[in-house]
């Protein structure tokens, strides 16, 4: 059902600022278990190849506990693509004994539509009824393979705002989630979170939760944008959102915060125009990451197919994107970890 292709050695070049004969050099006499071979020719490395590689080079920031929401209060700008094709640009880089969780914090179900075919069924456990204790961790916990995982949504998830109805079920609902996760799956679990494109009680208490974990896990949220005033003035609205309940909440600051354009057009009119309006947002130009995801069909043909950008092995500019920004989060994400 999940499905990612395995890491080029000119992808793995790139990552590392070496050199193409250097990758290959090292992977040569690798078996086939690690590296995939064509006339002798490697094509693919594994993910856990791919890990032991980056660590001797000194590339560690991957491999901590991490969660990564996606959110901005104007719909259709990416959120739920981009936190998807994050998840797998990483499964590709991570060894398979780390777990990938996928989390659909939206009522409409339109991620686990995009995984599954359709939204959860009216008689699956989804996120509500393990916040209302009608279900464990592992009742919600669906596996898509490779040791990744889904909790599904249906538009039961609409009454989750009455579940995170009081300040301490705001502050305290999702943190018993994610530390149920991580008590489940392991230490090294990476979480992946949409949300709905509005302000909810179901984000609010993600965030307080993420303010409360230990400052070693990886703690992110993600601001897709598109280049038109809505979408931007959405985003601005989240980082207001953020702000305001990091002030109600009395939270400590320890949230790394990334906008980037998810779908950058080629022509300069428009993509100059979207950064004239972006420079009057002070907040959203403190926290506007440098690497943008290019305008790619590939993008339209991943979501009619249900599958992701890393799932052809064909290169695209959507999965160069997406590996260069999940390259991007990590690595600014290191200095909050000690």
């Amino acid at each position: 059902m999940f499905k990612v292709s395995k890491m080029k050695v000119s992808e793995l070049a790139k990552f590392t600022g070496t050199s193409i004969p250097l990758v290959s050099r090292h992977f040569k006499d690798f078996d086939e278990t690690h590296v995939t071979r064509v006339n002798n020719r490697i094509i693919g490395i594994s993910p856990d190849a791919v890990e032991v590689y980056l660590k001797n080079v000194g590339i560690n920031y991957f491999y901590r506990p991490a969660i990564l929401l996606s959110a901005n209060l104007c719909g259709g700008v990416g959120k739920t693509t981009s936190i998807y094709n994050l998840g797998a640009s990483l499964r590709r880089i991570v060894g398979k004994n780390s777990p990938i969780v996928y989390v659909d914090g939206d009522s409409q179900g339109s991620f686990t539509s995009l995984v599954f075919g359709k939204p959860a069924n009216d008689n699956e456990l989804i996120l509500i009824d393990f916040l209302e204790g009608k279900a464990t961790i592992d009742n919600i916990l669906t596996s898509v393979g490779d040791n990744v995982w889904f909790v599904k949504s249906n538009l039961n998830q609409a009454f989750i705002d009455k579940v995170l109805s009081k300040p301490q079920d705001i502050k305290k609902g999702m943190l018993r989630f994610y530390e149920s996760v991580f008590e489940k799956l392991g230490k090294d679990t990476k979480i992946f979170q949409d949300h709905t494109p509005q302000i909810s009680n179901l984000f609010a208490s993600s965030v307080c939760a993420l303010n409360q974990l230990d400052t070693s896990i990886l703690k992110c949220i993600l601001i897709p944008i598109r280049s038109d005033n809505f979408a931007i003035q959405g985003a601005d609205y989240i980082l207001r959102e953020i702000l305001d309940l990091t002030e109600t909440f009395s939270l400590k600051d320890t949230i790394d915060i990334h906008c980037f354009f998810s779908s950058i057009d080629k022509r300069v009119s428009t993509t100059a125009e979207a950064l004239k309006i972006t420079g009057s947002k002070e907040k959203i130009m403190k926290n506007l990451s440098p690497v943008v995801i290019r305008y790619c069909s590939e993008i339209t043909k991943t979501i009619m197919n249900s599958t992701n950008v890393f799932s052809s092995g064909k290169n695209n500019n959507a999965a160069e994107d997406y590996q260069d920004l999940l390259q991007y989060i990590f690595s600014c994400g290191q200095g909050k970890s000690n």
